[in-house]
């Protein structure tokens, strides 16, 4: 049931700059494929580049200092992480761990800073893409604490369906419970009673989405909120 996916070589901010912008970022960038579980960048060690996913899904996660992680955001072919770097001396973000792998372009922070300060177009479209990222986690905080498990599991769901533009997600169960902030049993339950309930399937390492109208029917409304601002 797999669906093709929407531009695969191409990410939709690099893609929305003007030509001439566009190509000379190109001359500057790489293009790497970080596997799973890989750290982009990390609170603890800032990365010196930009990560421009093609597809795919980078999560946003805190960690607090007993090892708890929580889920804050999540990017994909829409924007970039590694922005910090941006910032000389800004606090730190939190890490940027690779959930579903893609291919990336890949450009150093130093060079960005140099082209942010002389091409407009482009400032404009990296601070456009942090404010819609700040929206997106302050909708999650809100989504967090009003909302139950079974309605934010679908909510991420479908935002991932979106994002990667396919019903068969390569994401481990362990993956959904650190996104949703719970623990590894009560999202194994939840996905049992969704999957007997026709809604999606388990395989190993994937899950399958099988109809969008019952994630829907579940979801809250902040599923909504996250497709408009992004």
């Amino acid at each position: 049931m797999s669906q093709e996916i929407r531009n695969p070589g191409a990410n939709r901010l690099l893609a929305s700059l003007p030509a001439e912008d566009g190509a000379h970022l190109a001359l500057f960038s790489r293009i790497e494929y970080p596997r799973r579980g890989r750290i982009l960048t990390s609170a603890n060690e800032p990365g010196a580049d930009l990560w421009f996913p093609h597809g795919g899904a980078v999560a946003l996660t805190t960690t607090d200092a007993s090892g708890r992680s929580v889920q804050t955001g999540i990017v994909g072919d829409q924007g970039c992480v590694g922005l910090e770097a941006l910032f000389r001396h800004g606090p730190p973000l939190p890490d940027a761990v690779v959930q579903i792998e893609s291919t990336m372009s890949v450009i150093s922070a130093t060079h960005l800073r140099t082209v942010v300060d002389r091409r407009p177009l482009v400032h404009n479209a990296l601070f456009g893409f942090i404010h819609a990222l700040a929206a997106q986690s302050l909708q999650t905080i809100a989504c967090n604490r009003l909302h139950s498990l079974i309605q934010r599991c679908c909510r991420w769901l479908l935002v991932l369906w979106d994002m990667v533009q396919s019903d068969v997600l390569s994401l481990t169960q362990d993956s959904l419970a650190m996104l949703l902030g719970s623990g590894r049993p009560r999202v194994n339950r939840l996905l049992a009673e969704l999957e007997r309930n026709g809604i999606l399937r388990r395989r190993r390492g994937r899950i399958e989405l099988l109809t969008r109208t019952g994630l829907e029917q579940h979801a809250c409304e902040c599923c909504r909120f996250v497709h408009d601002v992004f």
